[in-house]
């Protein structure tokens, strides 16, 4: 399927719109939708950002395991940070209006969404390829020292926290857990480092 909204071209592909139908059918945790929809008001921040910084996107793609957003840079100084710190801050401030609201009202809901937000804030400020983190730790060590130098950087730690990742994930499977979600995330920093992701 594919519009347009705002001059922005936005594309979601048939097995992005089955996942999504298919995980809500199943979802036993009442979470996924919470989790989806505090996703879609990270990207909702990264666009506003966008937005402000006069760097409009001409097109965004909705596919499996990713939200591809498709725009030229920000002219503005330190625009491409501020673009892409602006999800997790709205994901940050979202949680801190949850748990004031929480503290008040004693919602056991409220305080879930509110969670959710931190994670995928706290998540996404991680200082590797493919999250927020890393964008903005790639631009500032890439203003100092140079775009080698940033690259090198940037792969190391996420080949590091791969690494680790897997680690944890052997270990919880040792404690008579499995977490296939460990093992996903480390193969796609692994991914990250060696294909370039």
């Amino acid at each position: 399927m594919q519009f347009k909204l705002f001059g922005t071209k936005i594309y979601i592909s048939f097995i992005f719109a089955a996942v999504i139908t298919v995980m809500l059918f199943f979802d036993r945790t009442t979470l996924f939708l919470p989790s989806a929809i505090a996703i879609i008001l990270h990207e909702l921040g990264h666009l506003f950002a966008m937005w402000l910084c006069e760097c409009t996107p001409k097109e965004i793609k909705l596919i499996p395991a990713s939200v591809q957003i498709i725009r030229g840079f920000s002219s503005k100084p330190y625009g491409e940070s501020i673009i892409a710190l602006f999800g997790p801050i709205v994901n940050l401030v979202i949680f801190l209006v949850f748990l004031v609201n929480y503290l008040y009202f004693k919602d056991e809901w409220v305080i879930k969404f509110g969670l959710i937000n931190l994670i995928i804030g706290i998540f996404n400020l991680l200082p590797v390829k493919g999250l927020d983190g890393g964008t903005v730790l790639y631009n500032i060590v890439s203003e100092k020292k140079g775009l080698r130098t940033a690259e090198r950087l940037l792969n190391i730690i996420t080949f590091v926290s791969s690494l680790t990742l897997f680690v944890l994930g052997i270990f919880t499977i040792i404690n008579g857990k499995v977490n296939i979600t460990v093992f996903i995330m480390a193969i796609y920093l692994l991914l990250s480092v060696v294909i370039k992701i």
